[in-house]
């Protein structure tokens, strides 16, 4: 089996496949990590998935996209923040910078009618980032930081084209954190709440 394989359930999920962000901090709870987005701490609750995806589409409804509705969940030592169909913690310099501090991040971003990227960052610092059809491309303070492994899951430039850049990200994100972002995590209860983006 291919390395990838094991997220092919992502395509199912139709918010991860369209618009979404899987983001991945070490070392802080969900509410640390919730907190350190600028979330209000009161305004921080418990939810199901359903009531995540619901509560992502009341505020786009509500404000245009302005703040996007984020659930948090702790895996292995890491959070896992998912934003679905509006906003990006990997692409919002100050979100990345605040959520980096003093440990490392992974940020998944997929946009079906844009532009994919990858972003690994430490400390504050963008240290490798790149759109996922075109990964020999990066940048960042080290771009070369995750060479091996990106190649070890398929992400290099070589043949025709990269066949699934999305859930080899996945594969790239398992090598970094050491778990796989699962599908029978999305039972799991998560702590939510709304940011500004």
């Amino acid at each position: 089996m291919d390395v990838h394989e094991e997220f092919g359930w992502l395509a199912k999920h139709g918010p991860f496949y369209d618009v979404s962000c899987v983001t991945f901090a070490r070392s802080l709870s969900p509410r640390e990590a919730l907190t350190c987005l600028g979330a209000d701490c009161n305004g921080i609750g418990e939810v199901t998935f359903e009531e995540h995806q619901e509560r992502t589409m009341r505020y786009i409804d509500s404000d245009n996209m302005r703040t996007s509705y984020v659930g948090a969940l702790e895996m292995n030592g890491w959070t896992v923040l998912i934003q679905l169909w509006t906003g990006s913690i990997g692409l919002n310099k100050r979100l990345l910078r605040s959520l980096s501090q003093a440990t490392e991040v992974v940020s998944i971003y997929r946009n079906l009618h844009a532009t994919d990227y990858f972003v690994y960052a430490v400390d504050s610092e963008e240290v490798t980032s790149f759109d996922q059809l075109v990964p020999d491309t990066r940048w960042g303070s080290d771009p070369d930081r995750l060479a091996s492994e990106m190649r070890e899951v398929g992400l290099s430039w070589e043949g025709p084209g990269i066949d699934a850049p999305f859930p080899r990200s996945f594969a790239l994100a398992k090598k970094i954190t050491g778990f796989s972002f699962s599908e029978d995590m999305l039972s799991t209860p998560f702590l939510g709440a709304a940011i500004r983006d």
